[in-house]
C-alpha cells in the first residue's frame, strides 16, 4: 500500500495545473498607403505643411482593460547628410481626415493613444510634415514604429 501522501500530491498537482492565469493577446494589422512612398517635398523656393495619410490601422484587444498604442518615428532622411524633415504622427477614427489640431505630439516624440475596454478599433494614421524651402530632392527614409500592449 502506497503512503497516503503520494494518493493527495498527484491529485493536487492535477487541481494546479487546470488553473491558468487569463492571458489577453493585443494584435495590430497595419497596411501601408500608396502615397506613403511618393511624399511631396516642394523645395522650389517656397514650402508648406503636408498633411499625409500613411497607414490603415487595425488594432484589437480581449483584455478587459484596454489596450495602449505607442507609435514612435524619427525625421524622414536622405543619405548623404541632407537637411532631416521632422514629422509628426497622429491617429483618427478609420475613414476621417486629420487635421492641424489633431497633431498635438511634437516631432521625435512618442505618441499614445489608449482604450478602456475590450474590443477592437479601426485607425488611420497620418503624419504632418515640412519640407524646407529649398528641400534638396530624391530618395527620403524613416520607419515608424508601432507598439500594441494590454493595460
Amino acid at each position: 500500500m502506497k503512503p497516503l501522501y503520494w494518493q493527495i500530491v498527484p491529485s493536487l498537482l492535477l487541481v494546479l495545473l487546470g488553473v491558468q492565469p487569463a492571458f489577453s493577446l493585443p494584435t495590430i494589422k497595419s497596411s501601408a498607403t500608396s502615397v506613403a512612398n511618393n511624399l511631396i517635398l516642394d523645395g522650389k523656393g517656397s514650402a508648406s505643411s503636408h498633411i499625409v495619410k500613411v497607414a490603415n490601422l487595425e488594432l484589437s484587444t480581449d483584455g478587459t482593460k484596454g489596450f495602449t498604442l505607442t507609435i514612435s518615428s524619427q525625421s524622414l532622411t536622405k543619405s548623404g547628410g541632407e537637411t532631416p524633415i521632422p514629422f509628426q504622427v497622429t491617429t483618427v477614427p478609420a475613414n476621417e481626415s486629420a487635421n492641424d489640431s489633431d497633431f498635438s505630439v511634437s516631432p521625435g516624440s512618442n505618441y499614445t493613444v489608449s482604450t478602456t475596454s475590450a474590443g477592437s478599433s479601426l485607425k488611420d494614421m497620418y503624419i504632418r510634415y515640412t519640407p524646407a524651402a529649398l528641400q534638396d530632392p530624391g530618395a527620403y527614409n524613416t520607419s515608424i514604429s508601432l507598439i500594441v500592449t494590454d493595460n
